[in-house]
C-alpha cells in the first residue's frame, strides 16, 4: 500500500508536465540580482552558451551593448576572453570523454549518432533534432541541424562519462583535469545545475542505455547514477540520498509510474529530490496543504529572534525533505515558558547554495508545470532570517549548517526572491499557526521577561537579592512605624 502511494504521488506531481519547453533563458528581472548565478563558469552544456568563436561582441554579458565607453568595452572584451578560455578547457575534456566512449564501443561519431537515434523513440535524425530543439524556449536558428546533433551527442557523452567516473574509480585517467583538481567537480556541479545549461533528458537516457549495453556490472538507472554523484555536495547530500532510496524502492517493486523518461533534465531531477519526498509524506498522512497567494499582512512571519523571545524554540530534525517544516504548539509550564517548537530539517548553506536556489526558483517561475514549493521555502526562510542575530540563533540550534559568515548567510536568504511574484504560497497553515502562537500576549510577555531578565545566573541572583532587600526594607519600615505609633 505504501509503495502504491509513493507511485501515485510521484505520478500525480509529474503528470501536469505537459509543456515540452522546459529549458529557458533566465529573464532579466531575475538576473539583475546576481547574473553570475545563472552563467556557467567552466563548462557550457546545450545551445544557450554554445561556444561561438570569432564573435566580436560579448555573448556572455547582457550588459555589453550598454557599454558606451572604450574602457568599459575593453574590460568586457577581456572578461569574455577569460571566460572563453575557461570554457575552451572543458571543451577539450569533452572531446577526450567522447573519444573514450567511441573507443569503448568501437565506433566513430557518425555510427554513434545513428545508434543513439535507433535506441531512442525518434524515427530519424531530423525528428531527433526537432525533439531536442523543442525542449528549448528560445529560437535556435543560429545553430544548424548538424551542429545541434553533434552538440547534443558530445555534451551528452561528457555528462554520462563524468557521472560514471564519479562512481567507478577504474574509469578515471591519471591526467584527467576534472578529478586531479579537488575543486573542479564542485565548479562543474555549479554549472550543471544552471537552468540555461541543461540538456534534454531523452538525449542523456538514449546515450546511457546505449553505453550501458556495452558494459558489465551494476546497471543502475541514469537517475540513480546522477543522484549518487550529487551526494558529494553537502547542500544536496541528504535530499539526493533520500530521493535515491525512494527510486530504488520504487524500481524494486516495479509498480512505478516514474520511469527515468518522466525527468525533464538534470535540474528537474534535483528539484524532484527536494520536493517529491515532501509530497509523498503529505499523501501518506492524508494531509492537504492549503495554498494561497502570499499576503504579507496575514502570512508575514516574525523573525527567529522575535519568535525566540516569544518562547518559541527551534529544533533540528531528520526528515526526508528540507521543506518538511512543522510547528508543535505548546503551553505555559509551571517551571517556565514553553510556547511551541518549530522543527526544521538542517539546511547546509555553502558557496553553491545561492546559485542552486536561484535556478530552482527561476524554473518554478518560468515553467508552467511546476508549483512554487522552492520559492515558498525561500520566502519562509527569508522571513525567519533578517539579521546576523537570526542567523546565529538558527546556526546555534543546528537548523542551518552555515559554511559562510553569519552576515553572508543572512544576505543569501534576504536576496533570493527579490522581485519575484509570490503567487501560491506553500506554508500558509504553518505561518498562521506560528503567528497565532506569537499573538498569545501573555506567553509573549512572560517569555520576553524570562529571556531578558533571567538569561544568566547572575541576573537571577540579582533579582532574588533585590526581592530580599525589598522585603527587609518593608519589614524595617513597618517596625519603625509601629514604634512611632506606640510612642
Amino acid at each position: 500500500m505504501a509503495d502504491h502511494t509513493i507511485n501515485m504521488v510521484v505520478y500525480d506531481c509529474k503528470k501536469c508536465k505537459k509543456t515540452k519547453k522546459c529549458i529557458f533563458k533566465v529573464p532579466k528581472v531575475l538576473r539583475r540580482q546576481n547574473s553570475e548565478a545563472y552563467t556557467p563558469d567552466v563548462v557550457a552544456i546545450g545551445p544557450f552558451h554554445y561556444p561561438q568563436k570569432g564573435s566580436k561582441e560579448c555573448n556572455i554579458c547582457d550588459e555589453c551593448k550598454k557599454h558606451k565607453g572604450r574602457k568599459e568595452r575593453e574590460e568586457c572584451k577581456e572578461g569574455k576572453e577569460v571566460k572563453e578560455e575557461e570554457l575552451e578547457l572543458m571543451e577539450r575534456v569533452k572531446k577526450t570523454y567522447l573519444d573514450e566512449i567511441l573507443r569503448g564501443m568501437n565506433v566513430n561519431l557518425e555510427e554513434l549518432m545513428a545508434k543513439v537515434i535507433e535506441h531512442s523513440d525518434q524515427k530519424n535524425e531530423d525528428t531527433f533534432v526537432k525533439s531536442g530543439r523543442d525542449f528549448y524556449a528560445e529560437p535556435l536558428d543560429h545553430i544548424s541541424s548538424k551542429d545541434f546533433m553533434e552538440m547534443m551527442i558530445r555534451d551528452g557523452c561528457f555528462l554520462i562519462q563524468l557521472f560514471r567516473k564519479c562512481k567507478y574509480e577504474d574509469l578515471k585517467q591519471d591526467d584527467d583535469p576534472v578529478f586531479n583538481m579537488d575543486c573542479m567537480f564542485h565548479f562543474l556541479c555549479h554549472d550543471l545545475l544552471l537552468l540555461e545549461n541543461q540538456l534534454p533528458w531523452f538525449v542523456l537516457e538514449s546515450l546511457y542505455n546505449l553505453i550501458l549495453g556495452n558494459c558489465q556490472g551494476d546497471h543502475s538507472s541514469l537517475s540513480i547514477l546522477i543522484l549518487d554523484a550529487f551526494t558529494n555536495l553537502p547542500s544536496l547530500k541528504h535530499s539526493c540520498k533520500s530521493y535515491k532510496d525512494h527510486l530504488l524502492k520504487d524500481q524494486l517493486h516495479r509498480h512505478n509510474c516514474h520511469g527515468d523518461a518522466d525527468v525533464l533534465h538534470i535540474l528537474d531531477l534535483i528539484r524532484s529530490s527536494i520536493v517529491v519526498p515532501m509530497e509523498i509524506k503529505d499523501e501518506r498522512e492524508n494531509k492537504v496543504r492549503k495554498q494561497d497567494f502570499f499576503d504579507p499582512e496575514v502570512h508575514q512571519m516574525h523573525t527567529a529572534t522575535a519568535l525566540s523571545k516569544a518562547g518559541i524554540r527551534f529544533r533540528k530534525v531528520e526528515r526526508e525533505s528540507i521543506m518538511d517544516i512543522e510547528f508543535e504548539e505548546g503551553r505555559v509550564l509551571t517551571n517556565g515558558v514553553f510556547n511551541g517548537v518549530l522543527t526544521i530539517p538542517q539546511l547546509n548553506v555553502g558557496m553553491l547554495s545561492e546559485s542552486l536556489f536561484r535556478n530552482l526558483i527561476a524554473i518554478e517561475q518560468c515553467y508552467p508545470g511546476y508549483s512554487n514549493e522552492i520559492t515558498s521555502y525561500a520566502i519562509l526562510m527569508d522571513n525567519l532570517i533578517s539579521s546576523k542575530e537570526d542567523m546565529e540563533l538558527l546556526c546555534k540550534a543546528k537548523v542551518i549548517g552555515n559554511w559562510l559568515s553569519d552576515e553572508d548567510g543572512c544576505k543569501f536568504f534576504n536576496n533570493l526572491y527579490k522581485g519575484i511574484p509570490h503567487n501560491k504560497f506553500y506554508y500558509v497553515d504553518l505561518c498562521e499557526k506560528l503567528n497565532s502562537g506569537y499573538r498569545i500576549r501573555g506567553y509573549t510577555w512572560v517569555a520576553s521577561f524570562k529571556t531578558e531578565k533571567f538569561s544568566n545566573p547572575w541576573t537571577v541572583a540579582a533579582f532574588f537579592i533585590g526581592i530580599l532587600l525589598l522585603a527587609l526594607n518593608l519589614w524595617t519600615s513597618t517596625n519603625n512605624i509601629r514604634s512611632f505609633m506606640q510612642k
